[in-house]
């Protein structure tokens, strides 16, 4: 199983891309020993915590510490931080499941169309382990007239259109100018929330989303068509519906595309996690194993998202060599790759990168580059 070879990297994001995987081979734990035996007490804990914490790894990378014995090395210290992250978040993600699942029960009750995107989807169907993948909210996808529908159902079990104020204690409604913004020029409902009543949670969060395919301005239009062929699988305990599964992978990778490169997430930093390329990984996998590459690529043409799909494999590529099929990359290769290195198309304000993807990757200074800030209000 190889690993990407980072110019000048560190031996904290060597030994963190590493245990960046569901299923560490023998040979790649071996790595992680020798990493460790060699280098253990040179490392920077703090930073490598922090990086796994950036990229939304450290659940993941502290089942793979715990499962394979690193821990029991005096070369990572406070091995316990890493027991009850992934417990943590395993306990944690079951409590949501559980909310999750009356929603999903509400909306069904509703007669409403319907798919759940993304998180417990990834999270129970893909990585099939509650604890490996944080999840944050539950994201769902309705045809544009019936958002306001959606919204209904959740208002019916508690859920504000709002912000958690600073003190922690209610739902907050957005500035009336935030609202009118979001109205007129993003495909995606401001956040339902709900105040949660365990101490692991701070708010349940429920995103309603009309167009998955933000970085086309006519992504609506295809979201009936999505939603046709949806099917209906077991989730968070109760039967739901969920994308077929290459609109399952398509939207995995268009919304890596789209949270890559737009300026709403660039200059808060979190347009590059690791996370979003490991799923893009398993998917691949998956499509492999099921042999459903010809139906991904007529797929991905009919729906005109060809440049977002391969900028996911591409880049998902330099991370998990072995994961994305090489013919798939010419295969689907558009004749322009310029827009590799792009940010802020998403606005109407398009930039270039200086550094190369591997190296701002890890790069918290990133942002330091970023010249434009976004023009969506936050609050």
């Amino acid at each position: 199983m190889n690993t990407p070879d980072v110019p000048q990297q560190r031996l904290e994001t060597a030994l963190l891309l590493l245990l960046a995987d569901v299923d560490l081979d023998e040979e790649r734990v071996e790595r992680c020993r020798e990493l460790l035996a060699r280098s253990g007490q040179e490392l920077e804990w703090g930073f490598f915590v922090d990086q796994a914490a950036r990229h939304r790894l450290l659940p993941l990378v502290a089942r793979n510490i715990l499962r394979h014995g690193l821990h029991r090395t005096s070369a990572i210290p406070y091995h316990w931080v890493y027991t009850f992250v992934y417990f943590g978040n395993r306990n944690r993600n079951d409590l949501l499941a559980r909310e999750f699942g009356q929603v999903i029960r509400s909306l069904n009750d509703s007669g409403l169309r319907y798919a759940i995107r993304k998180g417990p989807v990834l999270g129970e169907r893909l990585y099939g382990d509650a604890g490996l993948r944080p999840v944050s909210d539950l994201d769902v996808l309705v045809e544009p007239r019936d958002a306001a529908p959606a919204g209904a159902v959740l208002t019916g079990l508690g859920y504000v259109q709002g912000k958690l104020s600073s003190d922690g204690e209610r739902i907050e409604p957005f500035s009336r100018r935030t609202k009118i913004y979001w109205q007129l020029n993003v495909p995606v409902e401001l956040p339902y929330q709900r105040i949660s009543e365990h101490d692991s949670i701070e708010t349940f969060i429920v995103d309603i989303c009309s167009n998955v395919f933000q970085t086309r301005a006519d992504g609506a239009r295809m979201t009936g068509d999505l939603l046709e062929l949806r099917t209906s699988v077991s989730l968070c305990g109760e039967q739901g519906f969920v994308l077929a599964p290459e609109d399952q992978f398509i939207d995995v990778c268009a919304n890596l595309h789209m949270e890559a490169t737009s300026l709403y997430y660039v200059t808060e930093g979190g347009d590059l996690e690791v996370l979003k390329f490991l799923d893009v990984a398993m998917g691949c996998r998956r499509i492999t194993a099921e042999n459903r590459w010809p139906t991904v690529r007529k797929r991905a043409e009919d729906l005109g998202v060809v440049e977002s799909v391969y900028y996911a494999l591409h880049h998902t590529a330099l991370l998990y060599p072995e994961s994305v099929p090489a013919e798939e990359l010419v295969a689907l290769r558009p004749a322009d790759c310029d827009y590799l290195d792009e940010y802020g198309r998403f606005e109407g304000r398009p930039e270039r990168w200086q550094q190369p993807f591997l190296q701002r990757l890890f790069d918290t200074r990133r942002t330091a580059e970023v010249r434009q800030a976004s023009p969506i209000p936050r609050r």
